[in-house]
Parts: C-alpha cells; structure tokens; sequence
C-alpha cells in the first residue's frame, strides 16, 4: 500500500519567535566549525546520534544550497519531508517541513547555527512548530516525553559522536 503524506504548511523565520511550542539548545564542540558542519551533512547525519530517528536520507544531490530536500524517518515509524530555504555553507542551514506521513504539524522549522569559538565551535539549534489538533491538545507530554529527550540527543550527542569517529 502506497504511504500517505499529509502536507504541512512551510514557514519561515517568523515562527521561531511565534510559534507556541520550541524548543533550542547550544552545545560546545572541541572541534572546529568545518568539522561540525561535515558532521551535520553527513550521508547519514543525525541519524547516527540521535535517539528517536531512525534514518535520514537527502534526497537532492550534493553539493547542497537552498532547495536542498532530505527524509527523515523516526522510530515510530512517521517521515517527514524537508526542504531547505537557507544554506550558508559552513555556517547556517535552515529548513521547514513541507510534508509528513502523520498529520501532526501544521508547520515546523528547524535551524542550525555553527560558530568558530576559540575552543573548537558551538552549535546552536532551534526547533519550532505548530501542531494539528488533536496532537495539539497533547503538546505539553509529547514536549516533555518526546521532543525534549530527542532534542537532548540529538545536539549534546554531537561531540561524543564526533569523537568517536575520529
């Protein structure tokens, strides 16, 4: 049976101050920017570090800029289509997602921010989305049981990851 994809609005900027459920983290990686930034556009990226994605596949060949697409599938089974609007290589990348295959969001933008430090690089995340009823009415539990515990993995587990694979 063919999968159903539900679309989701696409957004911008705008809804990473607006939008009634976000989140944001900042890690420091002792290593350089052009390193995180590799690992961030990994084949496989945070599909390696990240509890609760299962894969993610780029779907647009490299090199990639805006209008760059990736899948990302999570362990409950659901993928969401991405499509990039920003990309400053080495430093910022910024996607809204365009498609899902459960109706959960009515938008959502991740954004990405790698900067030098003297130490190595930081790498700041913000995540931000509106969701569909009834997944509305449950957003205080999935924030705290699923998006926060993801979120936790998926930026403070960069740097183990990273050094495990140098």
């Amino acid at each position: 049976m063919p999968t159903r994809w539900y679309p989701v609005e696409e957004a911008d900027d705008s809804l990473l101050t607006t939008a009634s459920l976000y989140l944001t983290r900042s890690v420091d990686v002792p290593y350089p920017a052009e390193e995180t930034w590799a690992a961030l556009t990994d084949d496989s990226g945070p599909a390696h570090w990240t509890k609760g994605v299962k894969r993610l596949t780029w779907t647009s060949p490299r090199p990639f800029g805006v209008g760059t697409t990736r899948e990302v599938e999570t362990l409950g089974g659901f993928v969401l289509r991405e499509r990039f609007y920003r990309w400053d290589e080495g430093h910022r990348k910024t996607f809204t997602v365009v498609a899902s295959t459960r109706n959960m969001f009515r938008h959502l933008v991740e954004d990405y921010v790698v900067e030098s430090t003297p130490d190595g690089s930081r790498l700041t995340w913000q995540w931000a989305g509106e969701l569909n009823r009834p997944w509305s009415y449950l957003k205080p539990v999935l924030k705290r049981v699923v998006l926060e515990p993801t979120a936790r993995s998926h930026i403070d587990g960069l740097p183990a990851h990273m050094a495990a694979n140098r």
